[in-house]
């Protein structure tokens, strides 16, 4: 499954980071040593992640119970909508500015803001000229205006990731990691507030761009360096030619994001997409340790790139720590959701635990995989992950649209377990000399995927069925 999914870049109502498990964004090859600025960077982004996603989880929370699957599935079909244009618009520009050689000057940064805005503003003209298409298929128009509202975050949320890169560049994590919480917390309050007030989908909108402009503002006021409209063809095509290689395979993957909104949405409707997406988000959030753990796999592998064995020995120990303490989160919620989700979120968010199980086995499976692909990243193998995430995609979508109409609910669950046969590309892309933990680590995931199906055979047959058109 994924890193799955969900939902936005930075999302401060309820989603959190749609980052693969692979986080190559920033990282395809990275320092040969690891300074103490750095741990402690990594420390402050990890206490960040760990506090992102309370206040993400609670966020949902809170949604759930006040405005409803409806009213909750309107959002997340159009927030879902807009997270893909959203990831495309930075370009991978982000990306050249932190791994420039040398420091870009300001008048790069000015050159990247232009830039970034200017795809913006063609993306938002596409998602505008689609409107129509997206009612026709999902044959509502009821998500239309949160859809065209939230296509104004588009530049915000670009933007914002250019003075960010500086941040990073400079690692400046700690101030990086509470310009963004900020933007969360400030999101949940105007959200809660709303949703409190019965402004049903609205509540989410604009706790959304309220959390982006924050970060936006706060960044952009953090580098003290004003935004400037500026532009060079030459330096453009520079920076282009750069991030689109080097983030494809992650633009690729947040394809998978679609899937919910489209098929789960012409299926099923909103309340299809409220169920689908909060067992998404449950089961991100736990398995969130997988960006830290993405993170330093590709610090650490580097390092050792040139020692295989040394390589292949730190590969399979990081393999094994993370399912062993994935799993029990994952199963934790599983065995406790049917106690957890009628008191906590209502008894109408039951049928989310329907496709829970599956959602999290997807995760769980994707976890022996994801440092196999940062370390692909950092053998330069980054085309063999780019295949598997493509076939990744097809499989998901491909089989949410046959699975779903006949299973409902857990159809698309069984979808997510199908596309995770892509993964087996990855593993033919390393080299024979790396060695997974695959031996290791097959009764651990098989006893984790028991416990994750066992309270599934408690709840009434065909729950999900009442959710197909």
């Amino acid at each position: 499954m994924s890193s799955l999914a969900e939902i936005t870049p930075g999302s401060s109502v309820v989603l959190a980071r749609a980052v693969p498990a692979t986080l190559a964004e920033h990282a395809a090859v990275e320092e040969t040593a690891i300074s103490p600025q750095t741990l402690r960077g990594g420390l402050y982004l990890t206490v960040r992640y760990g506090l992102g996603v309370l206040v993400s989880v609670g966020n949902m929370l809170v949604l759930t119970w006040w405005i409803g699957p409806h009213d909750y599935g309107l959002f997340v079909t159009a927030i879902g909508l807009v997270t893909f244009f959203s990831s495309v618009a930075r370009a991978g520009v982000d990306t050249y500015l932190v791994r420039c050689e040398s420091d870009p000057s300001p008048r790069i940064y000015h050159i990247a803001g232009t830039l970034v805005l200017g795809i913006s503003a063609g993306l938002i003209c596409i998602g505008v000229a689609l409107t129509p298409l997206l009612a026709r298929w999902l044959g509502s128009s009821e998500f239309v205006g949160a859809y065209l509202v939230l296509l104004v975050t588009i530049p915000i949320s670009g933007l914002a990731g250019v003075p960010m890169a500086k941040l990073d560049r400079e690692l400046d994590f700690r101030r990086a990691a509470s310009i963004e919480l900020g933007g969360q917390v400030l999101g949940l309050i105007a959200a809660a507030v709303l949703a409190l007030a019965g402004t049903g989908m609205w509540a989410p909108v604009v706790g959304q761009m309220g959390g982006q402009l924050f970060v936006l503002v706060s960044t952009y006021a953090a580098i003290q360096m004003p935004p400037r409209l500026c532009f060079d063809a030459a330096e453009a095509r520079k920076m282009l030619g750069f991030g689109v290689r080097l983030t494809a395979s992650l633009r690729t993957w947040q394809l998978r994001t679609l899937v919910n909104p489209l098929i789960v949405g012409h299926l099923a409707g909103p309340e299809g997409v409220a169920f689908v997406g909060v067992a998404i988000r449950i089961a991100e959030s736990l398995g969130s340790i997988r960006l830290a753990a993405g993170r330093l796999a590709i610090a650490t592998l580097a390092r050792l790139q040139d020692r295989r064995q040394q390589f292949s020995a730190a590969l399979r120990q990081a393999q094994y720590l993370q399912v062993i303490i994935l799993g029990p989160l994952l199963c934790g919620f599983s065995l406790l959701g049917p106690w957890i989700v009628p008191r906590v979120m209502g008894m109408r968010w039951n049928a989310s635990l329907t496709v829970y199980p599956f959602i999290a086995a997807g995760v769980l499976v994707n976890s022996v995989f994801n440092l196999q692909a940062s370390a692909l990243f950092v053998l330069g193998r980054q085309w063999a992950v780019l295949r598997a995430y493509a076939v990744h995609v097809a499989l998901l979508a491909g089989g949410s649209f046959s699975l779903f109409s006949r299973f409902g609910l857990a159809g698309y669950g069984g979808a997510e377990l199908l596309a995770c046969a892509a993964y087996a590309l990855i593993h033919r892309g390393l080299p024979d000399e790396v060695v997974a933990a695959y031996r290791k680590l097959a009764p651990w995931v098989a006893l984790f995927v028991l416990l994750l199906f066992l309270p599934v055979l408690h709840l009434r047959l065909g729950i999900s069925q009442s959710f197909i058109r």
